[in-house]
């Protein structure tokens, strides 16, 4: 049924996103190929110009995608030149996705942070080569699952996006499923940590790894001043992370959706119970629905918080851009 997801995906896109012509698909079969048709010329792959069908190359990709050499990775065509259009293409690839997959979100992240828990094996970050490599004695075996578990976070973020996270940790505990902190002296390099723990639910690693990179897109060098302390803080300070900059993401959210409390249920003001915990939760959170669920239409917090992101450019091209390999890596799974 790989093969299956990934023609279907690809004949929503090339036919214009119609539902009924996707219902026309036989499921009981499994075809080698479906024809292109509707695609306008200039966004058409090379090799589908040749014979307008979809196939399996040599790099590993398949002809409606693109591979990204440096990364090693493939990614789908994106069909958008404009901000507006990147926002309608994106949930209307969302939309198919909750068709094959269902809910891109049905697991909310659990406790994050390094608490109880207990480290395997550390590893350092190639970025340029794409790999991890470490001086402790692990099996083959566990070498592979741990790239695996690397790759799958690689694949989903684009490198020029994560090239200060140059450490990676597997660890053991029954509560945390990751974490991110930084570990140099600096202030300038991350570690991503992920529980050694087989995570079954494709949402949920879904979820676990946005969140967690939306701990190191809000609470990096660029958006916080290390060095101060509260009383010197004149902007925004948080406990558990320090002195934001007047422009940084966490202290326009802050100032929007936690400085003055908020009556009503509950539930209007979340995404998820987690997002309970603290501002920066509730940042990662809403950061992994904007990413991974349609654009909200409704007016509560909990969406205002979705739409917060949205105001932003840069990260609507980082969400259009993330998508793109959200179904890349599902249809490989």
């Amino acid at each position: 049924m790989k093969l299956f997801h990934l023609l279907l995906i690809a004949f929503w896109f090339l036919v214009g996103g119609c539902m009924e012509l996707v219902e026309e698909i036989d499921v009981e079969t499994e075809p080698d190929v479906i024809p292109v048709n509707g695609l306008p010329e200039e966004v058409i792959p090379e090799e589908n110009k040749m014979d307008e069908t979809i196939t399996l190359l040599d790099n590993g990709c398949y002809s409606n995608e693109v591979y990204l050499e440096e990364e090693e990775t493939c990614s789908l065509v994106i069909n958008c030149k404009n901000e507006r259009d990147c926002i309608k293409w994106g949930n209307e690839l969302i939309e198919l996705l909750e068709f094959e997959y269902g809910s891109l979100v049905l697991e909310e992240s659990v406790a994050t942070g390094e608490e109880g828990i207990t480290v395997l094996t550390t590893y350092d970050i190639d970025n340029e080569e794409e790999v991890i490599y470490t001086d402790a004695e692990i099996s083959d075996e566990e070498l592979e699952y741990h790239e695996n578990l690397w790759f799958s976070f690689s694949w989903l973020i684009p490198e020029s996006e994560r090239r200060e996270i140059t450490q990676f940790e597997v660890f053991e505990s029954g509560n945390t499923l990751a974490y991110v902190t930084l570990h140099d002296e600096n202030g300038e390099y991350w570690t991503l940590g992920m529980n050694n723990k087989n995570i079954e639910l494709a949402s949920e690693i879904l979820v676990t790894y946005l969140h967690e990179y939306a701990h190191f897109l809000s609470l990096n060098q660029n958006e916080i001043d290390y060095w101060k302390d509260e009383a010197g803080c004149d902007t925004l300070y948080l406990q558990d992370s320090g002195c934001f900059y007047e422009d940084a993401y966490l202290t326009s959210f802050y100032r929007e959706f936690w400085e003055v409390p908020g009556y009503g249920d509950i539930d209007e003001f979340f995404v998820s119970n987690y997002a309970r915990e603290s501002p920066e939760e509730d940042f990662s959170e809403s950061f992994a629905h904007f990413v991974l669920t349609q654009t909200p239409e409704g007016d509560t917090v909990r969406e205002g918080k979705i739409l917060f992101f949205y105001e932003f450019e840069e990260l609507v091209q980082l969400r259009t851009e993330i998508l793109s390999r959200v179904a890349t890596w599902l249809v490989r799974l």
